[in-house]
């Protein structure tokens, strides 16, 4: 089956055990009874690579947002050159005669409160796509519901599509152009502006805690919790680190606007692709050349950059790497730079293959993958197995200000009255600290405010492996 635009089980959590019949649980603040044969903490699963992928490549920013509010917004314009599809089949039987033509809705024009918005104009020329026949709009009628143009042909023809030969057809594609005949002396024309688009999103609020008590923080371990450090609290800390950076990661990429909470949410990069972009199915361990050739028609036609970065899961990732290594076994693969240098590229894992004119970075990404971040295989599917979002590197004006700005952001809100750039707050409070508390504890804190802006989510693509 060709691909189609469209819209081991290892690794559980469990007791820590040591030689000699030695068991211990997770580390907690009174359980430091560790062999001194232990010379060091083993990540036993491995470290987690959650670095942020937009913090690597430089694609990030912080956005000062109103105190009043964590809604931030940016601004999109349409495309520039307007067009139209017909609503229903127009009989056009005479050369050089005019006929009218219902336009579809709404993909021609505004079928709001008056429908008087429309890319067609008088005297405009006008393109049928099948054919490259023209003609002029010497008629507008703006009626909500049955917007009609008279199109007079330019040539001694008639303008017909489809095998009839009498009849233009419906879903026939409309293109416009400007008045290419205005003449001697010619007068003003009327003014065509792009549409403009308006996208919000909201900043969710994400919090850690951790603590440790008055023994835990004083007991030096065999443990090196990282720097030299041996006391357990040091270990308390890395692991709310790791996790916070989970929590944003996982927010920015899937979060979706919450409906039983009074609490406010973020829409995330891949809810908004699913809703405004593209995507592409292909038949799981057969990914073929012909793949890439729709993902770059997709691509093309939507107007996006030369450059393209995929973050895949393992599973598409190894669909990829069988194309590509079948076909340049020689290693012709290009190694190119994501952003920073050729270094940083074979640093983070990008392998470039370029295309149709254009350039395509992959990167395995342990957030699409079950077994490597949370150490199970699903048995009941995975909406993430097989799966790559291929994100545009280019950079877009915002229509709101005319800012240039990367299309894939993450936006932390900020308070004024904290530091400027300081993305993840953190503080702490106990008895040791500057600010005491009754309990022989330390406590730990993290607060972030952070959502996603997605600019010209067309140009992002969704890659899904499916059955056959």
């Amino acid at each position: 089956m060709p691909s189609a635009i469209i819209r081991g089980a290892t690794g559980q959590p469990g007791p820590i055990a040591y030689p000699s019949g030695i068991t211990t649980g997770i580390f907690n603040e009174l359980n430091f009874v560790i062999p001194d044969y232990i010379p060091g903490l083993i990540a036993k699963y491995g470290n987690s690579d959650f670095p942020f992928m937009m913090e690597i490549l430089g694609r990030s920013c912080v956005e000062n947002v109103n105190t009043t509010t964590n809604t931030f917004s940016h601004f999109e314009k349409g495309r520039p050159f307007g067009s139209g599809l017909v609503a229903g089949d127009v009989e056009s039987t005479v050369a050089g005669d005019a006929i009218n033509i219902t336009l579809k809705s709404p993909e021609s024009y505004n079928n709001g409160a008056t429908g008087t918005q429309s890319p067609f104009m008088l005297k405009q020329v006008v393109k049928i796509r099948s054919n490259g026949r023209k003609f002029r709009v010497t008629n507008i009628t703006r009626t909500t519901g049955a917007f009609v143009i008279e199109a007079t042909p330019l040539g001694n023809y008639t303008l017909i599509t489809g095998s009839t030969g009498t009849t233009l057809k419906a879903g026939e594609g409309l293109e416009t152009f400007g008045n290419q005949l205005a003449g001697e002396s010619s007068d003003s024309q009327g003014t065509m502006q792009q549409k403009m688009y308006r996208y919000d999103n909201t900043a969710t609020v994400l919090r850690a805690s951790t603590k440790s008590s008055d023994l835990a923080g004083m007991n030096k371990t065999q443990v090196d919790f990282g720097g030299g450090n041996f006391y357990e609290p040091a270990l308390a800390i890395q692991t709310m680190n790791v996790n916070m950076m989970m929590d944003i990661q996982d927010a920015v990429m899937e979060g979706v606007p919450y409906a039983n909470t009074d609490d406010t949410g973020t829409v995330g990069v891949l809810p908004a692709v699913e809703a405004r972009g593209s995507e592409i199915n292909y038949v799981q361990y057969a990914f073929a050349i012909g793949d890439f050739q729709n993902l770059t028609n997709v691509i093309d036609a939507n107007g996006g950059p030369r450059e393209y970065h995929f973050l895949q899961d393992l599973k598409q990732r190894q669909d990829i790497n069988n194309l590509l290594f079948g076909i340049y076994k020689n290693g012709a693969i290009s190694y190119g730079s994501v952003g920073m240098s050729a270094e940083a590229a074979a640093s983070y894992g990008f392998k470039g293959f370029s295309t149709d004119t254009y350039d395509f970075f992959f990167n395995r990404y342990k957030g699409f993958g079950a077994e490597a971040t949370f150490g199970y295989t699903p048995t009941q599917g995975d909406y993430r197995s097989f799966f790559g979002l291929a994100v545009p590197q280019g950079k877009v004006m915002d229509a709101k200000d005319g800012t240039s700005r990367p299309q894939l952001q993450f936006v932390y809100q900020q308070n004024p009255d904290i530091t400027a750039g300081q993305r993840i707050y953190s503080w702490d409070l106990g008895y040791t600290k500057a600010t005491k508390t009754t309990i022989a504890e330390n406590k730990y804190e993290q607060i972030a405010y952070v959502g996603s802006r997605v600019l010209a989510a067309e140009q992002f693509v969704i890659l899904r492996g499916v059955t056959s």
